[in-house]
């Protein structure tokens, strides 16, 4: 049944894929909203990274969530030409998506498996994440079963709290772990956790990291090797370059989002289209609940692009966008499918003209962080959160990717 779901997984991405390519070709008129993608950027943020770690220290780009929201297939795409050491991702699915891209290099899917995963896992060479003995145990039973050893990424909990085996108890099940190798049917690719405060916190993540290293030399203690030992987000790459080890795991920096006050290049710029501008008299109530009424004579504009496209709700009235280099406030409850948006001070707008939610327009630009703020959120939440909806458009110097 496992191998069943992976191929019809397989195809509905290839599809996808296929869909993805008729929607870059629609002429720009019909589209009422998408995303623009820098692939150059994205490389250029990769460099970024590349350049404040060790010689020979790995890199697992991490594109989990539609590749924090720009297209995972365009994030691959443009990053399969620099050699990570892999790809990571959150689940089985995701995985799937990445094979669907042609790669055939590690994928790790960073969930902890469940035992009833691991034939799905297996059968498309996505390599697991334990966080558990049992799970271990199963990984190993299934790799005697094929024949073949499971790569597996063990993980520590040195304080996020929730997943991995506690390091604070690796002294008593680094002895199981290395009886469960001992036994075969698995290898350790590597040992990882996670750092829970290395954006603020620079106390709390040496110390992390020192707990990381103490359950890594239990292992060792019992000739057991860890693999590769990683811990470092983009915090930690920005930050701390005495927790590099031997990988890092590039995220939200990667995709063009301010990290510890550094700025990546950006690469998701978000357009939509203004479908109707309208003069209306003084007193005129604007979008649902009437929430907002026109102190004077106005000039509206509505655009293409709602809250079912991802441009959070959050931003009802205190939100703006960027016409012709111009601010232009969103006036009134953002739509599921629309948003108006007050261009009275603005010159010569016209239906079919082009407003920017994410990005520079001229001298103007408006930033994920921003709109994180406006929404009392972060910019993870802004990154991934725009929908399907909006086709992800690669742009790799001034052509089409």
């Amino acid at each position: 049944m496992g191998g069943i779901i992976g191929r019809n997984l397989l195809l509905l991405a290839h599809v996808a894929g296929i869909l993805s390519a008729l929607k870059d070709m629609l002429i720009e008129p019909m589209r009422r909203a998408w995303m623009e993608v820098d692939c150059r950027a994205l490389r250029a943020n990769y460099a970024a990274v590349v350049q404040r770690i060790p010689a020979g220290c790995g890199v697992l780009p991490m594109v989990k969530a539609n590749g924090y929201g720009v297209g995972a297939a365009l994030a691959i795409g443009s990053l399969r030409e620099l050699d990570p050491w892999g790809f990571g991702v959150a689940t089985a699915e995701e995985g799937l998506e990445v094979r669907a891209t042609g790669w055939t290099g590690p994928v790790v899917v960073f969930t902890p498996t469940m035992p009833q995963d691991l034939g799905e896992l297996s059968e498309h060479h996505l390599e697991p994440v334990v966080s558990g003995i049992e799970a271990l145990r199963a990984c190993a039973s299934a790799g005697r079963e094929r024949g073949t050893a499971v790569p597996v990424h063990l993980e520590v909990d040195t304080g996020m709290g929730r997943f991995g085996l506690p390091w604070s108890g690796a002294g008593r099940w680094a002895e199981t772990v290395a009886d469960v190798v001992a036994e075969g049917g698995l290898t350790l690719r590597s040992m990882f956790t996670h750092f829970h405060s290395a954006e603020a916190d620079r106390e709390a993540t040496l110390e992390q990291w020192g707990h990381l290293q103490t359950a890594a030399d239990e292992l060792e203690s019992r000739r057991v090797r860890p693999g590769l030992v990683h811990a470092a987000n983009s915090a930690a790459i920005l930050e701390y370059s005495a927790v590099a080890g031997d990988m890092v795991r590039p995220g939200v920096w990667l995709y063009g989002a301010e990290v510890c006050g550094h700025r990546s290049d950006v690469v998701a710029v978000v357009k939509a289209r203004i479908l109707d501008v309208r003069d209306v008299d003084a007193g005129t109530t604007v979008s649902y609940g009437a929430t907002y009424r026109t102190p004077g004579p106005a000039r509206l504009a509505t655009l293409g692009i709602g809250y079912a496209d991802g441009l959070s709700r959050a931003l009802s009235g205190r939100g703006r966008v960027l016409i012709h280099g111009r601010s232009a406030p969103i006036r009134g409850a953002v739509s599921m499918d629309s948003t108006v948006v007050d261009v009275t001070e603005h010159e010569n707008v016209r239906a079919g003209d082009v407003a920017t939610l994410v990005g520079r327009d001229g001298n103007e630009e408006i930033t994920v962080e921003e709109l994180a703020a406006a929404c009392d959120t972060i910019s993870y939440e802004i990154l991934t959160g725009w929908s399907y909806r909006i086709p992800r458009i690669g742009i790799d110097g001034d052509a089409l990717a």
